[in-house]
């Protein structure tokens, strides 16, 4: 371990020898992985002094933001689709899977009209989903409902969101009476109802965390890239992930 840190080390030296400046790191990141991630940001700011500065937002508009000519440090989309992506385009050096992300179904607290992906289409139930566009359980949502032949124009769906935590929230509130979600997400929430989908029904997608081939903070990215193959994998555990164990 001591032989992994002192390059670590020896670029932080270097930061602090520069003149007087807020050294930061800005890093787009899935809505879904607000959680672990802040906590990330905020010990290794304590640990460092190093600001991390993050815009979440559905991993479809960060994408977007990124081919726009934005230019984050780190990107950690919700799966795999925008890393691939970015990376055959240039935008991205390295990607390296962190945790997987495991759609569940949710309802407000108490209800249990819904036992299974079928009784989503029932005409009664009122379905908010991600959009397509913009988020990657969206995208998760069409492959699912294609795999188990599901038809989407007999679902009920009032509302779509652009961020998976937008869905769970109209969940707990009882806005809609069901969702698709991160089971992350509705681990987070602690206020909704959690249906499992059958492991062999299941698409279960994987969270990059993706180094850019051009940061804009070069030194201290490399920092914060390190850091976080440390401690992706227990921070995200501890927040209700299903941590992939990286090899350092």
């Amino acid at each position: 371990m001591q032989n992994k840190l002192c390059p670590v080390l020896f670029l932080l030296f270097l930061i602090m020898c520069q003149p007087s400046f807020a050294a930061e790191v800005l890093v787009f990141a899935g809505s879904g992985m607000r959680v672990p991630l802040e906590e990330i940001g905020k010990n290794f700011t304590a640990e460092t002094g190093i600001q991390v500065v993050y815009d979440f937002d559905g991993s479809g508009r960060l994408g977007s933001k990124i081919l726009m000519g934005v230019k984050p440090d780190i990107f950690v989309p919700g799966s795999d689709t925008w890393a691939l992506k970015l990376k055959d385009e240039g935008y991205v050096k390295d990607c390296v899977p962190v945790a997987y992300h495991t759609p569940v179904i949710i309802t407000p607290k108490g209800n249990h009209r819904i036992k299974s992906l079928r009784d989503l289409s029932s005409k009664n139930i009122k379905l908010a989903l991600g959009d397509a566009r913009a988020a990657a359980i969206g995208r998760n949502n069409q492959r699912l409902f294609e795999k188990i032949e599901l038809d989407r124009s007999a679902l009920n769906i009032v509302a779509r969101g652009i961020a998976v935590k937008q869905l769970v929230q109209w969940v707990e509130s009882g806005s809609v009476d069901a969702s698709i979600v991160w089971r992350a997400d509705a681990v987070q929430s602690g206020n909704v109802e959690m249906i499992e989908i059958p492991e062999g029904v299941n698409l279960i997608d994987s969270i990059p965390l993706c180094l850019m081939a051009n940061p804009s903070n070069i030194d201290e990215a490399s920092i914060f890239w390190t850091y976080l193959l440390n401690d992706g994998p227990k921070m995200f555990a501890k927040h209700g992930f299903q941590p992939i164990q990286l090899e350092q």
